[in-house]
């Protein structure tokens, strides 16, 4: 009778750990850090330095953009109007390029 209960103890212990499921809590960063209106406080840069890390090609592309627009911001004429146009397209290109690298610390 012993045996039959630490039998179906073992088994029952087993089966509980196998369903148990690990959560890993990121830190989360809401949306005016994301889209550049305050900068992040120290939990939030470290969070998203490591997922600058792990997607250096996003991170290199934010980068890029960010040296266009300052190009673009110093060239001397408007271009008709394009050079608005232009800088606002690349914000907001920016503004995605972090939403989908920072997709996962997002909180609404």
């Amino acid at each position: 009778m012993k045996k039959i209960f630490f039998f179906f103890s073992i088994l029952m212990l087993s089966a509980a750990l196998s369903h148990a499921q690990v959560t890993v809590q990121l830190p989360r960063i809401s949306a005016d850090v994301i889209i550049g209106s305050r900068p992040p406080n120290p939990n939030e840069a470290r969070a998203m330095k490591a997922e600058e890390a792990k997607h250096p090609n996003l991170a290199q592309a934010m980068y890029n953009i960010q040296t266009s627009l300052q190009a673009l911001h110093d060239a001397p004429d408007d271009f008709g109007g394009h050079k608005a146009k232009a800088e606002a397209d690349l914000r907001q290109s920016w503004i995605s390029l972090r939403k989908a690298l920072y997709f996962r610390l997002y909180k609404d």
